[in-house]
């Protein structure tokens, strides 16, 4: 038969990181629903959270705390824990799990790139690779950051009940540029 269409997708690394750079809350939740499916859950919202959390557990990851809703955290009752998205990031860089690297390449770069390109302008630039994750109230910052002496930190700081996201924002790149330090 003759071919009338293809559609071809980035491999999945690419879309982990296209997602985790521009904060693509789109990608997020395709994706999830596409662990769901892979999971054998219905691509919902629940089959997505469900899939997500088993996936989570699958990787021995902390998950106390954690309540998880759809998968771009969009969710106001979505929960996550510094336990957990340490680990995660700590996870991601096991040199025996390659599959998770694209977590740690696809974090905007501080001074660069993503959503991290117009902050750290001074001093921590190159040095902290991080998601941010902005609600009214709650501001959040999980990433890496290279120290002084040479080594890959994981971190997360979690803000809740922010007044102002500005200030909120600052306080996160001003721990993250402390650990540089």
């Amino acid at each position: 038969a003759e071919t009338l269409a293809a559609v071809s997708s980035p491999p999945l690394s690419e879309l982990v990181e296209r997602m985790l750079t521009n904060s693509d809350n789109d990608i997020a939740e395709a994706l999830a629903r596409h662990t769901a499916l892979a999971s054998g859950q219905p691509a919902s919202f629940d089959g997505a959270a469900r899939a997500i959390a088993t996936q989570l557990r699958k990787l021995g990851l902390p998950m106390a705390g954690a309540a998880l809703h759809d998968g771009s955290g969009l969710n106001r009752d979505d929960r996550l824990t510094a336990d957990l998205l340490t680990a995660l990031l700590v996870k991601a860089g096991d040199p025996g799990r390659p599959g998770l690297r694209p977590v740690l390449t696809g974090l905007p770069v501080a001074g660069f790139t993503g959503t991290l390109s117009t902050r750290y302008t001074d001093g921590a630039s190159g040095l902290v690779r991080a998601k941010t994750g902005t609600l009214t109230g709650v501001n959040t910052l999980a990433g890496t950051v290279v120290d002084r002496t040479g080594h890959l930190l994981a971190f997360a700081f979690l803000a809740s009940d922010t007044t102002n996201p500005l200030e909120a924002q600052s306080a996160l790149d001003k721990a993250a540029t402390a650990l540089a330090g």
